[in-house]
């Protein structure tokens, strides 16, 4: 189910979509002149409104809402999606049905539903879902199943080619000091329990690198096993639509080895890959060496060349159905 509502910039309008008991906003930005296409966003794991910004970590990248005014201003009409969680403008309307979201695979009917509304709004093809980071995994999961004829082309934005669990350890062990070799031994027995559904180690919750996990409550622990059982490498592949990988140089979340595997289980399927050597996560201009969180918090303008990068792939490759 979809609704509209007043509050948005004039040239774009506030709509949202209910799924499983929750309501979910989203934000509709026409075309600059014809449509030449139309562009779902998909978000990635954190807890981000409709522009892509994260109000409970006080980091506002608006990466999506750049992207969106790019798309535009190249002919594309976008729909994007805040991300269900606290500060993202989502609401419980029915509890009982919005424990379901503790599946990740309930992110995938998300994204139909905003599927569903986008191409009720505008009839351009072809049709693009652009999952950012785990919404990578989302579009490929989209696209590979019941909605494919739907979608007429895949971009994974800064997509991770691992589960979420080994995403995490990568993480962890890139923040150890130069010089040094990585501990992983109590993040290792830390994911253990949460997979097993056991207690924790009491000492993970004193430890900066299982904090987060540790105080996590249950329910979060549920979504991450759920979402690990995904191999992204295995759902891309799972894709026949043409794919474009993009990929900043800069990214310390998901770096650009994941795009180099995501391409490698593509084999011969249609497949272009951008890499933009100076961009972070969020497709900032960011200066070599940065530390990963002053990277995130970056606010400046994303770089319009991964606009330029999807218009001029979307010309090449998508043929209008």
């Amino acid at each position: 189910m979809s609704t509209r509502r007043a509050g948005a910039a004039p040239q774009e309008q506030d709509v949202s979509v209910t799924v499983a008991g929750v309501a979910i906003p989203c934000r509709f930005t026409p075309s600059e002149g014809d449509a030449v296409g139309a562009v779902l966003i998909v978000p990635g794991s954190l807890f981000s409104d409709v522009d892509g910004n994260y109000p409970t970590m006080n980091m506002r990248p608006h990466a999506y809402a750049d992207l969106a005014r790019h798309l535009s201003a190249r002919g594309f009409a976008v729909l994007r999606m805040a991300k269900i969680g606290p500060g993202t403008g989502s609401q419980t309307i029915n509890p009982m049905l919005a424990a379901s979201h503790v599946d990740f695979l309930t992110r995938v009917a998300v994204a139909a539903a905003g599927l569903a509304l986008l191409r009720a709004t505008v009839e351009a093809r072809p049709v693009i879902v652009a999952g950012h980071s785990e919404g990578a995994v989302v579009a490929s999961l989209l696209a590979g199943g019941a909605d494919r004829r739907a979608i007429d082309g895949v971009v994974s934005l800064s997509g991770p080619a691992l589960p979420i669990f080994a995403v995490m350890r990568e993480q962890i062990a890139a923040m150890t000091p130069p010089g040094m070799a990585p501990d992983l031994a109590l993040f290792d027995r830390t994911v253990a329990a949460i997979r097993d559904g056991t207690a924790l180690p009491p000492e993970a919750a004193g430890d900066p690198r299982t904090a987060m996990l540790a105080t996590m409550p249950a329910m979060g622990h549920a979504y991450l096993r759920s979402a690990d059982r995904v191999d992204p490498v295995a759902a891309l592949a799972q894709v026949r639509q043409p794919v474009l990988i993009v990929q900043g140089g800069r990214d310390a979340s998901v770096p650009q080895e994941h795009a180099q595997a995501l391409r490698a289980g593509r084999a011969t399927l249609p497949t272009d890959v951008a890499l933009f050597p100076s961009l972070n996560h969020f497709y900032k201009r960011t200066p070599p060496g940065l530390p990963p969180m002053q990277s995130m918090m970056l606010a400046t303008e994303s770089d319009t060349a991964v606009a330029d990068a999807i218009a001029g792939w979307s010309r090449r490759s998508l043929a209008p159905a």
